[in-house]
């Protein structure tokens, strides 16, 4: 028996889906640029960072979006979503931020990808595949200045670049980098960081050795750090309309890239004193209208949104009751009824964006579930379909 195979993102309106507005991811775009070229005198722009799926927007339709906008070079985590990008046609530079196993350097010399070195094994390794294909490579090397993730001991920094230089012939050193963990809290610290950084840049230059990319600027760092030292910038969360701080918003104007929405399944009245959804941790101290929408915590709906959280209904803000369930949430929607509006199955609301001049906000969110809005929109636009518009 031949099995016929269905898209039924084509046959069916999905019930819950991101809306992705790439006019906004076009307008972010041209606003982070002008901010690097103000915060940075020798500015050569920014590498938009499209990992994890573009903070789930879609890596593939923003990498797509951006090369119409004029970019010419994106950061991503690792060796397979550079491989994507390759695989879909795009020839523009790539910046992987995490490629540390020396098993990946085949791929990255055939795809043609930058790595990122911060062990001399990675680098060795590289350089054996970079000769056995004819050619050279470049690489940028990251100094751990205070994240304790990945990275070369800054300590360390001057031997092991010129171990490279001396032992690597075949990978050009393109550019050096470091990391900016505390740019949003700690402002003392991350000058110190800046200020040791760039004393290893410059005691790499009295040794002849240059890089045409220097860079640490996150979108906090570049949002809210001069540097005549930098000429790079790798904003993350404000290319997709999110600030890491409040106060950034006086300095830069964007806008959400992201919306999540969702349609009534059902709407019922709970009478006073029963409870709702798993372990009743809700219950009505009085008769309400209730209605169901197909989102839970298998789409990326954190179950820790039990009871804190608000989607909008109408315009009007209605509390999630009761525990997230795996596909579906409760929410009051009393208010909406008590104002002569009375929805029905089929009508949209708004789990994240704007609605009759009411906004939710991913930063809400991540407050209600006490967490970051970077979770939130992984979890949501991983998770769900999405819609895009240009």
């Amino acid at each position: 028996m031949q099995l016929k195979i269905l898209n039924f993102e084509t046959v069916v309106h999905p019930p819950t889906w991101c809306e992705i507005d790439l006019k906004a991811l076009a307008h972010n775009f041209e606003q982070l640029q002008k901010v690097a070229a103000k915060n940075m005198s020798h500015s050569l722009g920014i590498v938009p960072v499209i990992k994890a799926d573009a903070y789930g927007h879609g890596m593939v339709q923003v990498a797509e979006c951006l090369r119409e906008c004029g970019c010419k070079y994106w950061g991503v985590s690792n060796t397979t979503e550079g491989v994507t990008l390759r695989a879909t046609g795009f020839q523009q530079k790539v910046l992987l931020f995490e490629s540390t196993l020396a098993s990946e350097a085949r791929d990255i010399v055939e795809y043609k990808l930058t790595p990122t070195v911060c062990s001399l094994e990675m680098a060795q390794a590289l350089d054996r595949c970079a000769h056995q294909a004819g050619i050279q490579i470049p690489v940028h090397i990251k100094i751990d200045t205070g994240m304790g993730r990945l990275g070369v001991n800054e300590e360390q920094a001057l031997p092991f670049v010129e171990s490279l230089k001396a032992q690597c012939p075949n990978l050009i050193l393109e550019g050096i980098y470091t990391h900016l963990p505390l740019a949003d809290t700690d402002r003392d610290f991350t000058l110190g960081q800046m200020r040791r950084f760039r004393d290893i840049v410059y005691s790499l230059e009295n040794q002849f050795i240059t890089f045409t990319y220097v860079h640490a600027g996150n979108s906090m760092g570049l949002g809210d750090y001069k540097s005549d030292l930098f000429n790079l910038a790798r904003p993350g969360i404000m290319l997709y309309g999110v600030y890491p701080l409040e106060d950034l918003k006086k300095k830069v104007h964007l806008k959400p890239v992201m919306s999540v929405k969702a349609r009534i399944i059902f709407v019922q009245t709970i009478a006073r004193g029963r409870g709702i959804s798993y372990g009743h941790t809700f219950k009505a101290k009085e008769d309400i209208t209730v209605a169901v929408l197909s989102i839970g915590y298998s789409n990326g709906y954190l179950r820790s949104l039990s009871n804190k959280a608000f989607v909008l209904v109408a315009g009007v803000r209605c509390p999630v009751v009761g525990r997230v369930t795996m596909d579906q949430i409760i929410v009051d929607i009393t208010a909406v009824t008590l104002s002569g509006h009375i929805p029905k199955i089929g009508d949209e609301a708004v789990i994240m964006g704007v609605q009759k001049g009411s906004t939710i906000s991913a930063d809400e969110i991540a407050q209600w579930a006490d967490t970051i809005s970077y979770e939130i929109l992984c979890s949501l636009g991983s998770r769900l379909p999405r819609i895009y518009h240009s």
